[in-house]
């Protein structure tokens, strides 16, 4: 599968340049009326600090990729680190409609500026990511199943809804959740007796967070999908991978709001069954039954793949079924619509935005701590990782324009900044490229290995190394030619 890189290490750049990027991040953030967004919670205060002076703090201590504690001491926040903590474990500050506020203020801002994608396809998109801990005392801790190591580790899995405007992404909201419930959440009775445990007075949103641990990822998805479209973020389609795709998404997520939204996603090679032509049948059986027949088997020059096109009903639900198979693959996979109207290249166009949620949650845990929060307290990690996605929202803005402008400007200035710009964008799809079919030569999963490549620690220093080489002989070879 091609893959767009254009968004790989999108915020590296930034992030990487503390000098320039602490004040200059912190001004923009004033775009969002921080103090407005968080007017609902005016009466919730911790040792007569307000929350908008605790929050600009804790976003500082994003900026700074240090935990409180460290960066209380390295650099004085004018508060005390347990002020903060007091106020992430506070139940009644509702973390949920924080983070969808600063997602509405996002586009609020885009649209301000007359800078919104028109006329490009708007997406949901859904997709979980594992949250490890090195220890067991974390309140309502569980063991998780590691897709990336193929490992059971302690901590949460975090589910989130993003927003896609065709520039940026936009984190809309999460939720955490355990595993292993039948085996006692795989912990034994010592570690079950050491789990952080409290008595809460005020229950306030806790309770609500507390019971989608338990609760089935999809039920949660639609209340997030529901709770956005409600907010008036509007998509065309939502992404998902194939753990997400079933009957029953299909048909919660096409009853929202009188059919507005489509859904293009992977779906599992197993046993479920397809009407086609009044029958129905599994997903082996129609590829038998169109494999051989004439015109019903097309190629894709530019995925480099061979398709087959079916026209099905999915448990009540017309679905358009593009069964894919890459170069030298040994196996089909199987791409799900309900918009009959997609042809298979722009439905591989769309489900190619998923990746953009792999690479948000690359980054904010490489640049912005998220999941290393070391409070045991069940709300108080909800917090953290909301702040996570929070400065994420913040950083995306500043480098929507500002750093963009600064760029622009700087390629207007010369040409030879042009070139150097060009050639490292054309380096970059070039080494995605040759990895892809590096995969499908070998006949591995594509899609699951990109997700491994991208989930690796050293993947944005490799990336940034590679280009800043490029650039230093762009450079280079544009002295020579001035010489000569």
């Amino acid at each position: 599968m091609s893959t767009k890189i254009g968004i790989i290490s999108e915020l590296a750049s930034i992030l990487t340049k503390k000098e320039k990027m602490d004040s200059g991040v912190l001004d923009f953030s004033k775009q969002f009326k921080i103090g407005q967004l968080l007017k609902p919670y005016s009466d919730v205060k911790q040792q007569g600090k307000t929350l908008k002076s605790i929050m600009v703090s804790m976003l500082l201590t994003r900026l700074g990729n240090k935990s409180i504690y460290a960066m209380q001491r390295t650099w004085s926040l004018g508060m005390d680190d347990n002020t903060m903590y007091r106020l992430m474990n506070n139940p009644l500050v509702n973390w949920t409609r924080i983070l969808l506020s600063f997602a509405k203020q996002f586009i609020n801002c885009v649209s301000e500026k007359g800078a919104s994608e028109e006329k490009t396809k708007k997406c949901f998109i859904i997709d979980d990511t594992e949250l490890s801990k090195t220890g067991t005392t974390f309140e309502r801790i569980s063991k998780i199943y590691s897709h990336v190591t193929h490992s059971f580790k302690f901590g949460h899995k975090m589910l989130t809804l993003c927003f896609w405007d065709g520039k940026s992404l936009l984190p809309c909201g999460l939720s955490l959740h355990r595993e292993n419930k039948k085996n006692a959440y795989g912990l034994n009775k010592n570690q079950q007796k050491r789990q952080f445990q409290k008595e809460r007075k005020e229950v306030g949103y806790f309770q609500e967070r507390y019971e989608e641990l338990d609760e089935e990822k999809n039920k949660v998805a639609i209340k997030m999908l529901k709770r956005a479209v409600k907010s008036k973020i509007i998509a065309s389609y939502v992404l998902m991978d194939s753990w997400f795709v079933s009957d029953y998404m299909l048909q919660s997520i096409r009853s929202i709001r009188g059919c507005i939204l489509h859904v293009a996603g992977m779906c599992k090679m197993d046993k479920r069954k397809f009407k086609v032509d009044d029958k129905e049948y599994n997903s082996h059986t129609i590829i038998k039954m169109k494999e051989h027949k004439k015109g019903k088997r097309h190629h894709s020059r530019k995925y480099h793949s061979d398709y087959i096109e079916a026209i099905a009903d999915y448990n009540g639900t017309p679905v358009k079924l593009f069964y894919i198979k890459y170069k030298n693959a040994k196996n089909w996979t199987l791409l799900l619509t309900p918009d009959l109207s997609l042809s298979f290249t722009q439905a591989m166009e769309l489900y190619q935005i998923r990746w953009s949620i792999e690479v948000m949650y690359n980054e904010c845990k490489q640049y912005l701590r998220l999941g290393k929060a070391q409070n045991t307290d069940f709300y108080g990690q909800i917090a953290d990782a909301s702040l996570t996605l929070i400065t994420y929202i913040i950083l995306s803005l500043y480098k929507r324009f500002e750093a963009y402008e600064t760029l622009g400007a700087l390629f207007r200035d010369t040409q030879a900044e042009i070139l150097e710009k060009t050639l490292c964008e054309r380096i970059a799809v070039m080494f995605v490229k040759i990895v892809a079919d590096l995969l499908e030569l070998f006949s591995l999963d594509v899609d699951e290995t990109l997700t491994r490549i991208i989930a690796s620690k050293d993947t944005d220093k490799n990336v940034i190394i590679l280009l800043n080489a490029v650039n230093q002989l762009t450079t280079d070879c544009e002295n020579s030619l001035n010489v000569v």
